[in-house]
């Protein structure tokens, strides 16, 4: 049996990769959409707020509104009642 590189094994794997990317993406925007949380630039970064404050809310910070967005998402879905 010989092994050999299939050409389109790469660009069925770069077509996967750009599909979650953007489900992904349109999941994070969702997120956004439904809680709208407050969008605000705090020293040099951008903050996505939910709640009134740091201490008691859900935040996410970046260097783009991207980055906050993702982070903030990333927070929302690790977020435990307490």
């Amino acid at each position: 049996m010989s092994h050999y590189l299939d050409p389109n094994h790469w660009q069925t794997a770069q077509l996967v990769e750009e599909l979650i990317a953007a489900a992904s993406e349109l999941r994070a925007m969702q997120v956004i959409q439904t809680l709208k949380p407050v969008l605000s630039k705090d020293g040099n970064q951008w903050c996505y707020l939910l709640g009134e404050n740091l201490q008691d809310g859900i935040a996410g910070f970046g260097d783009t509104v991207g980055e906050a967005m993702y982070d903030f998402c990333k927070d929302f879905w690790n977020e435990k009642a307490v």
